[in-house]
Protein backbone atom coordinates (compact mmCIF):
# COMPACT_ATOMS: atom_id res chain seq x y z
CA UNK A 1 0.00 0.00 0.00
CA UNK A 2 2.89 2.33 0.82
CA UNK A 3 4.36 2.03 -2.69
CA UNK A 4 0.94 2.44 -4.31
CA UNK A 5 0.46 5.70 -2.42
CA UNK A 6 3.99 6.77 -3.36
CA UNK A 7 3.35 6.09 -7.05
CA UNK A 8 0.12 8.07 -6.98
CA UNK A 9 1.83 10.92 -5.14
CA UNK A 10 4.54 10.93 -7.84
CA UNK A 11 2.00 11.28 -10.65
CA UNK A 12 -0.65 13.62 -9.17
CA UNK A 13 1.68 16.65 -8.62
CA UNK A 14 2.87 16.27 -12.21
CA UNK A 15 -0.70 16.59 -13.46
CA UNK A 16 -1.35 19.56 -11.19
CA UNK A 17 1.57 21.55 -12.64
CA UNK A 18 0.67 20.49 -16.19
CA UNK A 19 -2.89 21.63 -15.47
CA UNK A 20 -1.61 25.06 -14.45
CA UNK A 21 0.33 25.25 -17.72
CA UNK A 22 -2.75 24.22 -19.69
CA UNK A 23 -4.85 26.92 -17.97
CA UNK A 24 -2.21 29.60 -18.59
CA UNK A 25 -1.97 28.59 -22.24
CA UNK A 26 -5.75 28.55 -22.70
CA UNK A 27 -6.02 32.04 -21.19
CA UNK A 28 -3.20 33.23 -23.49
CA UNK A 29 -1.12 34.20 -20.48
CA UNK A 30 1.54 31.95 -21.97
CA UNK A 31 1.66 32.79 -25.67
CA UNK A 32 2.98 30.63 -28.47
CA UNK A 33 6.10 32.78 -28.70
CA UNK A 34 6.78 32.35 -24.99
CA UNK A 35 6.35 28.57 -25.20
CA UNK A 36 8.78 28.44 -28.14
CA UNK A 37 11.40 30.56 -26.37
CA UNK A 38 11.01 28.74 -23.06
CA UNK A 39 11.35 25.42 -24.88
CA UNK A 40 14.74 26.59 -26.15
CA UNK A 41 15.70 27.66 -22.61
CA UNK A 42 14.97 24.20 -21.21
CA UNK A 43 16.54 22.38 -24.18
CA UNK A 44 19.80 24.32 -24.23
CA UNK A 45 20.39 25.09 -20.54
CA UNK A 46 18.14 23.55 -17.86
CA UNK A 47 18.08 19.91 -18.98
CA UNK A 48 21.81 19.76 -19.84
CA UNK A 49 22.64 21.30 -16.45
CA UNK A 50 20.53 18.67 -14.67
CA UNK A 51 22.14 15.78 -16.56
CA UNK A 52 25.66 17.16 -16.10
CA UNK A 53 25.22 17.30 -12.33
CA UNK A 54 23.60 13.83 -12.13
CA UNK A 55 26.52 12.20 -13.94
CA UNK A 56 29.39 14.28 -12.49
CA UNK A 57 28.24 13.58 -8.91
CA UNK A 58 28.07 9.80 -9.45
CA UNK A 59 30.83 7.29 -8.71
CA UNK A 60 30.85 5.93 -12.25
CA UNK A 61 33.76 3.49 -11.93
CA UNK A 62 32.10 1.60 -9.05
CA UNK A 63 28.70 1.45 -10.77
CA UNK A 64 29.80 0.08 -14.15
CA UNK A 65 28.18 -3.25 -15.03
CA UNK A 66 28.73 -4.05 -18.71
CA UNK A 67 26.24 -6.94 -18.91
CA UNK A 68 23.40 -4.98 -17.30
CA UNK A 69 24.14 -1.87 -19.36
CA UNK A 70 24.32 -3.87 -22.60
CA UNK A 71 20.96 -5.47 -21.81
CA UNK A 72 19.30 -2.08 -21.29
CA UNK A 73 20.78 -0.65 -24.50
CA UNK A 74 19.80 -3.67 -26.60
CA UNK A 75 16.25 -3.63 -25.21
CA UNK A 76 15.97 0.11 -25.84
CA UNK A 77 17.11 -0.38 -29.43
CA UNK A 78 14.59 -3.21 -29.95
CA UNK A 79 11.84 -1.14 -28.35
CA UNK A 80 12.63 1.74 -30.68
CA UNK A 81 12.73 -0.47 -33.79
CA UNK A 82 9.45 -2.23 -32.96
CA UNK A 83 7.71 1.07 -32.15
CA UNK A 84 8.87 2.59 -35.45
CA UNK A 85 7.78 -0.48 -37.44
CA UNK A 86 4.33 -0.54 -35.85
CA UNK A 87 3.90 3.21 -36.26
CA UNK A 88 4.62 3.00 -39.97
CA UNK A 89 1.83 0.42 -40.22
CA UNK A 90 -0.66 2.11 -37.89
CA UNK A 91 -0.08 5.86 -38.20
CA UNK A 92 -1.27 7.05 -41.58
CA UNK A 93 -0.07 10.64 -41.21
CA UNK A 94 3.67 10.68 -41.97
CA UNK A 95 4.17 13.92 -40.03
CA UNK A 96 2.88 12.24 -36.86
CA UNK A 97 5.05 9.11 -36.94
CA UNK A 98 8.14 10.62 -35.31
CA UNK A 99 6.19 12.06 -32.37
CA UNK A 100 4.46 8.74 -31.65
CA UNK A 101 7.68 6.73 -31.96
CA UNK A 102 9.54 9.20 -29.74
CA UNK A 103 6.82 9.00 -27.09
CA UNK A 104 6.63 5.20 -27.25
CA UNK A 105 10.26 4.39 -26.39
CA UNK A 106 11.51 7.32 -24.30
CA UNK A 107 10.68 7.16 -20.59
CA UNK A 108 10.64 9.75 -17.83
CA UNK A 109 13.43 8.15 -15.79
CA UNK A 110 15.16 11.27 -14.47
CA UNK A 111 12.12 12.87 -12.85
CA UNK A 112 9.97 9.86 -11.93
CA UNK A 113 12.19 6.79 -12.27
CA UNK A 114 14.98 7.82 -9.90
CA UNK A 115 12.77 8.68 -6.90
CA UNK A 116 10.63 5.57 -7.46
CA UNK A 117 13.74 3.34 -7.50
CA UNK A 118 14.99 4.99 -4.32
CA UNK A 119 11.62 4.50 -2.64
CA UNK A 120 11.30 0.82 -3.59
CA UNK A 121 14.87 -0.06 -2.59
CA UNK A 122 14.86 2.17 0.50
CA UNK A 123 18.10 4.04 -0.12
CA UNK A 124 19.23 7.29 -1.66
CA UNK A 125 22.06 5.89 -3.80
CA UNK A 126 21.19 3.17 -6.33
CA UNK A 127 24.28 2.28 -8.43
CA UNK A 128 22.33 0.64 -11.26
CA UNK A 129 20.42 3.86 -11.92
CA UNK A 130 23.69 5.61 -12.78
CA UNK A 131 24.06 3.23 -15.73
CA UNK A 132 20.67 4.38 -17.01
CA UNK A 133 21.55 8.07 -16.67
CA UNK A 134 25.02 7.68 -18.21
CA UNK A 135 24.29 5.33 -21.11
CA UNK A 136 20.56 4.98 -21.79
CA UNK A 137 19.64 8.66 -21.62
CA UNK A 138 22.24 9.68 -24.25
CA UNK A 139 21.05 6.73 -26.37
CA UNK A 140 17.50 8.10 -26.13
CA UNK A 141 18.78 11.32 -27.67
CA UNK A 142 20.61 9.48 -30.45
CA UNK A 143 17.50 7.50 -31.39
CA UNK A 144 15.27 10.57 -31.10
CA UNK A 145 17.56 12.52 -33.43
CA UNK A 146 17.46 9.69 -35.98
CA UNK A 147 13.66 9.42 -36.16
CA UNK A 148 12.99 13.18 -35.93
CA UNK A 149 15.57 13.91 -38.63
CA UNK A 150 14.19 11.17 -40.88
CA UNK A 151 10.72 12.74 -40.74
CA UNK A 152 11.98 16.28 -41.30
CA UNK A 153 8.88 18.55 -41.46
CA UNK A 154 10.40 20.58 -44.31
CA UNK A 155 10.67 17.46 -46.44
CA UNK A 156 14.43 17.61 -46.79
CA UNK A 157 16.24 14.37 -47.66
CA UNK A 158 17.98 12.57 -44.83
CA UNK A 159 21.59 13.63 -44.52
CA UNK A 160 23.53 11.18 -42.40
CA UNK A 161 26.29 13.74 -42.01
CA UNK A 162 23.80 16.27 -40.65
CA UNK A 163 22.20 13.62 -38.45
CA UNK A 164 25.57 12.72 -36.95
CA UNK A 165 26.24 16.41 -36.34
CA UNK A 166 22.85 16.79 -34.65
CA UNK A 167 23.62 13.84 -32.38
CA UNK A 168 27.11 15.03 -31.42
CA UNK A 169 25.94 18.60 -30.80
CA UNK A 170 22.78 17.65 -28.87
CA UNK A 171 23.08 19.68 -25.64
CA UNK A 172 22.08 16.73 -23.43
CA UNK A 173 24.62 14.37 -25.00
CA UNK A 174 27.32 17.04 -24.76
CA UNK A 175 26.46 17.59 -21.08
CA UNK A 176 26.74 13.88 -20.21
CA UNK A 177 30.01 13.43 -22.12
CA UNK A 178 31.44 16.55 -20.45
CA UNK A 179 30.45 15.21 -17.03
CA UNK A 180 32.13 11.80 -17.40
CA UNK A 181 35.71 13.01 -16.63
CA UNK A 182 34.45 14.66 -13.44
CA UNK A 183 32.86 11.37 -12.35
CA UNK A 184 35.76 9.12 -13.37
CA UNK A 185 38.43 11.32 -11.78
CA UNK A 186 36.27 12.32 -8.78
CA UNK A 187 36.65 16.02 -9.54
CA UNK A 188 34.39 18.30 -7.52
CA UNK A 189 33.05 21.46 -9.10
CA UNK A 190 33.73 24.80 -7.43
CA UNK A 191 30.89 25.60 -5.04
CA UNK A 192 29.69 28.61 -7.04
CA UNK A 193 29.58 26.64 -10.30
CA UNK A 194 27.81 23.73 -8.65
CA UNK A 195 25.18 26.01 -7.17
CA UNK A 196 24.64 27.85 -10.47
CA UNK A 197 24.13 24.56 -12.33
CA UNK A 198 21.81 23.37 -9.56
CA UNK A 199 19.63 26.45 -10.04
CA UNK A 200 19.39 25.75 -13.76
CA UNK A 201 18.75 22.04 -13.23
CA UNK A 202 15.97 22.72 -10.74
CA UNK A 203 14.28 24.88 -13.37
CA UNK A 204 13.96 22.01 -15.86
CA UNK A 205 11.22 19.94 -14.21
CA UNK A 206 8.60 22.61 -13.39
CA UNK A 207 9.27 24.52 -16.60
CA UNK A 208 8.98 21.38 -18.74
CA UNK A 209 5.69 20.46 -17.04
CA UNK A 210 4.25 23.94 -17.54
CA UNK A 211 5.30 23.92 -21.20
CA UNK A 212 3.74 20.48 -21.75
CA UNK A 213 0.50 21.76 -20.23
CA UNK A 214 0.59 24.96 -22.27
CA UNK A 215 1.40 22.94 -25.40
CA UNK A 216 -1.43 20.45 -24.90
CA UNK A 217 -4.24 21.12 -27.33
CA UNK A 218 -7.57 19.24 -27.25
CA UNK A 219 -7.38 19.34 -31.05
CA UNK A 220 -4.32 17.05 -30.85
CA UNK A 221 -6.66 14.25 -29.74
CA UNK A 222 -9.16 14.77 -32.57
CA UNK A 223 -9.05 11.81 -34.93
CA UNK A 224 -5.75 10.65 -33.44
CA UNK A 225 -6.93 8.91 -30.27
CA UNK A 226 -5.81 5.49 -31.50
CA UNK A 227 -2.28 6.75 -32.20
CA UNK A 228 -2.07 8.42 -28.81
CA UNK A 229 -3.36 5.32 -27.01
CA UNK A 230 -0.90 3.13 -28.94
CA UNK A 231 2.08 5.26 -27.88
CA UNK A 232 0.96 5.35 -24.23
CA UNK A 233 0.11 1.63 -23.91
CA UNK A 234 3.29 0.62 -25.71
CA UNK A 235 5.37 2.67 -23.28
CA UNK A 236 3.85 1.73 -19.91
CA UNK A 237 2.47 -1.77 -20.58
CA UNK A 238 4.22 -3.46 -23.51
CA UNK A 239 7.86 -2.53 -22.87
CA UNK A 240 7.99 -3.56 -19.18
CA UNK A 241 6.33 -6.90 -20.02
CA UNK A 242 8.69 -7.54 -22.95
CA UNK A 243 11.96 -6.50 -21.32
CA UNK A 244 11.66 -6.51 -17.50
CA UNK A 245 9.90 -9.86 -16.96
CA UNK A 246 12.55 -11.97 -18.82
CA UNK A 247 15.21 -10.64 -16.43
CA UNK A 248 13.85 -13.08 -13.83
CA UNK A 249 15.50 -15.93 -15.74
CA UNK A 250 18.64 -14.07 -16.90
CA UNK A 251 20.43 -13.87 -13.57
CA UNK A 252 20.15 -10.15 -12.81
CA UNK A 253 20.08 -9.09 -9.17
CA UNK A 254 17.02 -7.52 -7.48
CA UNK A 255 18.40 -3.97 -7.67
CA UNK A 256 18.93 -4.29 -11.42
CA UNK A 257 15.46 -5.84 -11.83
CA UNK A 258 13.84 -2.93 -10.03
CA UNK A 259 15.81 -0.34 -12.02
CA UNK A 260 15.02 -1.99 -15.36
CA UNK A 261 11.33 -2.38 -14.56
CA UNK A 262 11.02 1.27 -13.54
CA UNK A 263 12.98 2.45 -16.59
CA UNK A 264 10.65 0.58 -18.95
CA UNK A 265 7.43 1.25 -17.02
CA UNK A 266 7.63 5.01 -16.36
CA UNK A 267 5.46 7.20 -18.63
CA UNK A 268 6.75 9.04 -21.68
CA UNK A 269 9.43 11.59 -20.83
CA UNK A 270 8.70 15.30 -20.58
CA UNK A 271 11.74 15.70 -22.86
CA UNK A 272 9.65 14.17 -25.66
CA UNK A 273 7.66 17.38 -25.97
CA UNK A 274 10.71 19.64 -25.62
CA UNK A 275 12.95 17.76 -28.09
CA UNK A 276 10.19 16.95 -30.60
CA UNK A 277 9.01 20.55 -30.76
CA UNK A 278 12.56 21.90 -30.91
CA UNK A 279 13.38 19.64 -33.87
CA UNK A 280 10.24 20.63 -35.78
CA UNK A 281 8.09 17.58 -34.98
CA UNK A 282 4.50 17.41 -33.76
CA UNK A 283 5.08 18.50 -30.16
CA UNK A 284 1.35 18.75 -29.42
CA UNK A 285 0.85 15.09 -30.34
CA UNK A 286 3.83 14.19 -28.15
CA UNK A 287 2.28 16.13 -25.25
CA UNK A 288 -0.97 14.19 -25.72
CA UNK A 289 0.85 10.83 -25.51
CA UNK A 290 2.72 12.03 -22.41
CA UNK A 291 -0.57 12.98 -20.74
CA UNK A 292 -2.27 9.63 -21.46
CA UNK A 293 0.81 7.61 -20.47
CA UNK A 294 0.90 9.51 -17.16
CA UNK A 295 -2.73 8.55 -16.51
CA UNK A 296 -2.11 4.90 -17.37
CA UNK A 297 1.03 4.75 -15.23
CA UNK A 298 -1.03 5.66 -12.16
CA UNK A 299 -2.37 2.08 -12.50
CA UNK A 300 0.49 0.18 -14.14
CA UNK A 301 3.32 1.39 -11.88
CA UNK A 302 1.64 0.40 -8.59
CA UNK A 303 0.69 -2.95 -10.17
CA UNK A 304 4.27 -3.53 -11.26
CA UNK A 305 5.65 -2.59 -7.85
CA UNK A 306 3.26 -5.07 -6.23
CA UNK A 307 4.52 -7.74 -8.68
CA UNK A 308 8.15 -7.01 -7.77
CA UNK A 309 7.31 -7.41 -4.10
CA UNK A 310 5.40 -10.63 -4.80
CA UNK A 311 8.45 -12.03 -6.62
CA UNK A 312 10.70 -11.03 -3.73
CA UNK A 313 12.63 -8.44 -5.77
CA UNK A 314 11.72 -5.42 -3.64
Amino acid sequence: MEHIIFSLNSVIPVFMVMGIGFYLGKKKILTGDFVSQATSLVFYTALPAKLFLDVSRSNFSECLDIRFTAYLLICTCVSFAVAWTLCVLLVKDRTAVSAVVHSAFRGNFVYLGLPICQSILGRESVPSTIMVVTFVLPFYNVLATIVLSYYDPLGRKVSWKKMLKDILTNPMIVAILAALPFSLMHISLPSAVDKALSYLGQLSTPMALILIGAGTRPSAFAGRGAWIMFGAVYKVVVTPLLFAVPMLWLGFNPEQMVTAFVMFAVPSAMNVYIVTKKMGGDGELGAAVITVSMLLSAVTLPAGIWWLRFMGMA
